[in-house]
């Protein structure tokens, strides 16, 4: 049988559309990621509105609050033009040069861990002491697993250097000393360390400084600001000098190690406008051990006490041992049960470390103290706080934890 003359035409038109079918599949299978995969780059850290609580988190735990995180920039696609780095002025008056776009940054000590794990999380390198239970209870769990690098004498410069971070961040009282310290630690870490002052009053500008560094002027803000509104609440309430308040802070396991004025570690009770009962010379350190006799002789209005946050001894547990123990029955404090343990979840609001921590201790310990002159509640305070700085919503249940740890 003869070919039909038209049979060439008709085998190339199903050739084509067979091409064009096959074509057409191909694309369908490639258009989006199989179930569970990602679905596109951004910031895996950061919680979004209405996100449930993370796997393993414990009922009751606090929540991730969205507007804590936003703000902070995901970094350029890989291959794209890096921004040109550029000079900045520190807190101390330093002038260097850092990356045009910071990444990560190592803190020399626990302070400087909390501002910038306040400020942008994403860009901690990792912790200077292993986080315990406590600490666990209140920072997101996605930042649990960051490495201790150590502090002081036992920082791992090794272990740094090898993370490469972008900037090194020295939060510490400004002074000669510690300028000579921070241009040799640049020095034995090739990266630029930026200084800033450890003074609570300075948390505004510590803040404000830090935000232009990083390109988050805008979340910078809201910390400072709420800062600056703590600071002006407890400015304006006049407290009569007859009824200033004597206050003992103790720390440790017996609450034997106290601040005295003017120390950094006693500083609240100057600001809620208390009066440190501890009698003593700073001298060369922020807390100094006394006997019971010295704390019988002083017999303060109000007690509060720090526990032994690395121990895992909350302020409430160390409360408790003062008002069942015999020998302390005489003080006025305990007579009055004017006994307290300060909150210490994750951090403590009153000292240890003297970081931006204290914010919501002022706000705490002033009520504590005087509610009679302060008129705002204590618990939204917290919510606030906590929202704010630690990126999570407070249920009822987990405010009422990190109270209990306090009484």
């Amino acid at each position: 049988m003869k070919s039909h003359p038209l049979n060439p035409f008709f085998t190339a038109l199903l050739a084509a559309a067979l091409l064009a079918l096959l074509t057409l599949l191909l694309l369908a299978g490639c258009g989006s990621p199989p179930a569970g995969e990602p679905q596109g780059e951004g910031l895996a850290s950061s919680p979004q509105a209405g996100a449930p609580a993370a796997a393993g988190q414990a009922p009751g735990a606090a929540q991730e609050a969205p507007a804590g995180m936003q703000g902070t920039q995901p970094p350029a696609p890989p291959g794209s033009p890096q921004p040109p780095a550029r000079e900045i002025t520190d807190m101390a008056g330093r002038v260097m040069t850092v990356p045009g776009e910071i990444t990560s940054i190592f803190p020399t000590l626990p302070v400087a861990a909390i501002y910038i794990y306040t400020l942008a999380p994403d860009l901690l390198l990792g912790w200077n002491v292993d986080l315990n239970e406590t600490e666990r209870s209140v920072i997101l769990p996605q930042y649990h697993s960051l490495p201790n690098f150590g502090m002081g004498d036992a920082v791992n410069y090794e272990a740094v250097i090898a993370a490469a971070p972008s900037l090194v961040l020295n939060v510490v009282a400004i002074n000669e000393g510690t300028i000579d310290q921070s241009d040799k630690m640049a020095a034995s870490l090739g990266a630029p360390v930026a200084m800033v002052s450890t003074r609570l009053e300075d948390a505004p500008e510590a803040y404000r400084f830090l935000g232009e560094l990083l390109g988050l002027e805008g979340r910078a803000e809201a910390l400072a600001s709420y800062a600056e509104a703590t600071f002006r609440d407890i400015d304006r309430m006049a407290v009569p000098e007859g009824d200033k308040a004597r206050i003992y802070y103790g720390n440790g396991e017996d609450s034997l190690e106290t601040a005295p004025p003017g120390s950094s570690s006693g500083q609240i009770i100057e600001m809620v406008k208390g009066v440190n009962a501890a009698d003593l010379e700073a001298g060369d350190g922020s807390r100094i051990r006394i006997s019971p006799e010295q704390l019988l002789a002083w017999d303060p209005d109000v007690i509060i006490v720090n526990g032994e946050p690395r121990a895992s001894l909350s302020g409430g547990t160390a409360a408790q041992a003062i008002l069942a123990n015999k020998d302390y029955a005489s003080l006025k404090a305990v007579q009055n049960g004017k006994v307290f343990g300060a909150p210490n979840a994750p951090f403590s609001w009153i000292d240890r470390p003297v970081g931006p921590n204290r914010l919501v201790g002022i706000r705490w310990l002033a009520k504590k103290i005087y509610p009679a002159y302060f008129d705002y509640d204590a618990d939204d305070e917290v919510r606030e706080f906590y929202r704010l700085f630690y990126h999570v919503e407070l249920s009822d249940e987990k405010l009422a934890e990190i109270y209990h740890g306090s009484r």
